[in-house]
């Protein structure tokens, strides 16, 4: 049964369930071990979570690599080990703060930023994922990473809390952020909810609930579910092939028909890559792309 499944899942997973969770319950659904994602959500977090299954799995360093975007709660007048309101809290304060204020300071917190990374978080230091020496109590020095936040929209205020929708660069933690916001404040903050809502070039809308996934099984239309390989990633340049193209592809060659298809359409230092399909099916045979010095080469081929 596993072996008809390739493609994309969009799936809206709910708050409370860790991402493994979720991984694990669609390889249960789709019968098949074959699944990847592309970016973890924390389990306070929901929203959309893009999975791969079967031959997608390969695509998922090519797609983890775009922008995401989140819609945040922060509570501000309390400050956690965890920087969420799942954590234990270490400071906790009344918060008296104007909308203006608080507008102000998100607004100054746009751009590109090194903060520390979260303690509770599975970055590696010298071999040891942080949250290990977070929960043993040992210290350890805090990697900084830079992070990307933009395009605020929809600011929301209370009289202790706020909600705001971000753009993020691939790897940022919107936990980090809300801490730093907490700080400038002067009174600390806690992230207290937070929704997935774009993984580019998906948007949580189009997204299924593990109830609709279900219900297709049960109908008999899981492949419905599914987003076919040769429509990810549509910022790359798409060529068709067939015949011997197609089979020398396979086989780890470009042939001279299909070298020079992408002379004539890849635009160097423009297009971060090709995408082949076949002719006759329409499915996604290889990835290619264009290296100084070497030209075009073949990053991945997908057999089915």
């Amino acid at each position: 049964m596993s072996e008809n499944y390739h493609g994309l899942l969009l799936a809206d997973k709910p708050k409370g369930w860790t991402s493994h969770d979720l991984v694990d319950h669609v390889r249960g659904v789709f019968e098949t071990r074959s699944v990847g994602h592309c970016g973890t959500l924390d389990p306070i977090a929901s929203g959309l979570m893009v999975l791969l299954i079967g031959e997608a799995t390969k695509l998922s360093n090519y797609i983890l690599e775009k922008d995401k975007a989140y819609r945040t709660r922060a509570q501000l007048g309390v400050v956690t080990d965890t920087l969420d309101t799942t954590g234990e809290v270490r400071e906790k304060q009344t918060v008296d703060l104007s909308q203006e204020k608080m507008r102000e300071a998100v607004i100054g917190l746009q751009g590109e930023m090194t903060l520390p990374v979260p303690m509770y978080s599975a970055v590696k230091v010298d071999g040891t994922r942080l949250h290990h020496y977070a929960r043993k109590g040992e210290s350890v020095e805090q990697p900084q990473k830079l992070m990307r936040f933009s395009d605020f929209q929809n600011l929301e205020f209370g009289t202790d809390w706020l909600q705001v929708e971000m753009q993020c660069s691939k790897g940022s933690y919107v936990r980090a952020w809300v801490h730093e916001l907490g700080q400038k404040l002067g009174c600390g903050a806690a992230m207290s909810a937070l929704v997935r809502t774009e993984s580019w070039p998906y948007r949580l809308d189009q997204a299924q609930t593990i109830e609709q996934i279900a219900a297709k099984k049960q109908s008999g239309e899981l492949l419905s579910t599914l987003i076919p390989m040769a429509s990810a990633l549509p910022d790359y340049k798409l060529l068709r092939v067939s015949g011997l193209d197609q089979t020398l592809l396979l086989n780890g060659q470009i042939s001279h028909a299909l070298k020079a298809q992408l002379i004539s359409v890849f635009k160097p230092g423009i297009d971060v890559g090709a995408k082949v399909i076949s002719q006759s099916e329409g499915k996604l045979l290889a990835l290619l792309g264009l290296e100084p010095g070497k030209g075009f080469i073949i990053r991945r081929i997908f057999r089915y």
